[in-house]
């Protein structure tokens, strides 16, 4: 009777090592396996990323070679075509190039205005002092900015010159709120969590979320007419979108950025000049040192898919006058 008692507990005693051993085992299993996959989702995305770089270096060779053969930048150009599907060695590229001065600088509110660093501010103060001196009202980036909210997001006046307002008081150095609507650090310390303004260039148009009036309705349907880039620049009216070629002007009828669009559409404007004079703009008052037909600053928006992982690149480049093009930064997933 003991001799089969105790045969019972050494058979108890193995069968609970195995039990032990086999989730051990599953344990190591599963660990091994997400160390694996980590493993993978590690090497994916660093050759996603060095993917992302091959392409700056393709674009930025392109897009000398286009400024040796063009003086102009328009969306009929090679560079302006989308790439829909691109295989390399374990996946695929898909992505296109973006004219970022086709939309508004959000840094214009601060650099217009104190000299910034482009050539092409100090004609812009001097154009603006010459209206006032006439007694013209003068259109200045605040006014343009409210005038394109209202145009793509359908908000009422005082909200869009609030957004505008408060987005110079982000941008600009000084802590005085710019009237009638716009917010300092006397705002912003009032909410609840409170903060700073920046006081300073916004590196990402994302931080249009911190300024006072915004909402994430009116900031989703402006992120398309909108960056925000280190130096004061210019508008090319050969690749903004009909709602920024409207809001150049105070007095433009509703539909004139559509008609600016039918006009280039069969040939890109060749000069400043000959965008002035295109008939729905006659008459008006614009100023021209905000325009230009070529461009400096580029954006790469491209989706890279190796294996099983997706990853959305951006990076924004400038080329120089004399074609040299330089990354001015880059990102993973969000621009």
């Amino acid at each position: 009777m003991r001799r089969t008692s105790q045969h019972g507990v050494a058979l108890l005693t193995a069968m609970l090592i195995m039990a032990l051993t086999a989730i051990i085992t599953t344990a190591m299993v599963s660990q091994m396996s997400i160390a694996l996959h980590r493993s993978g989702n590690i090497w994916n995305s660093q050759q996603a990323w060095w993917y992302g770089i091959g392409i700056e270096n393709w674009i930025g060779a392109k897009l000398r070679l286009d400024a040796q053969h063009s003086k102009i930048d328009s969306l009929d150009e090679a560079w302006a075509q989308n790439v829909d599907y691109l295989p390399v060695d374990g996946g695929s590229i898909s992505g296109r190039l973006v004219d970022l001065q086709g939309r508004f600088n959000i840094n214009n509110l601060a650099l217009a205005s104190s000299g910034g660093n482009a050539a092409d501010t100090n004609a812009s103060s001097a154009s603006a002092a010459t209206d006032a001196a006439a007694g013209k009202a003068v259109y200045t980036p605040v006014d343009q900015f409210q005038r394109l909210i209202e145009l793509v997001a359908g908000t009422d006046a005082i909200t869009a010159q609030t957004i505008a307002d408060s987005a110079k008081d982000w941008v600009d150095s000084d802590s005085n709120p710019t009237l009638p609507d716009g917010a300092e650090d006397d705002y912003y310390l009032g909410l609840n969590p409170a903060y700073r303004t920046a006081n300073a260039l916004m590196a990402s148009p994302s931080e249009l979320h911190m300024v006072r009036g915004m909402t994430p309705q009116i900031y989703n349907a402006l992120l398309p007419y909108v960056t925000t880039l280190p130096t004061a620049t210019p508008i090319n009216v050969n690749t903004a979108p009909a709602p920024v070629l409207e809001s150049l002007a105070r007095d433009l009828p509703a539909g004139t950025g559509s008609q600016l669009l039918a006009i280039r559409d069969k040939q890109p404007w060749k000069s400043v000049d000959e965008f002035l004079a295109a008939g729905p703009l006659a008459g008006q008052n614009i100023n021209a040192s905000r325009l230009a037909v070529s461009t400096h600053y580029f954006l790469i928006s491209a989706q890279i898919n190796v294996a099983s992982s997706q990853t959305q690149f951006y990076s924004v480049l400038r080329r120089a006058g004399n074609g040299v093009t330089e990354v001015v930064r880059h990102s993973i997933n969000a621009y």
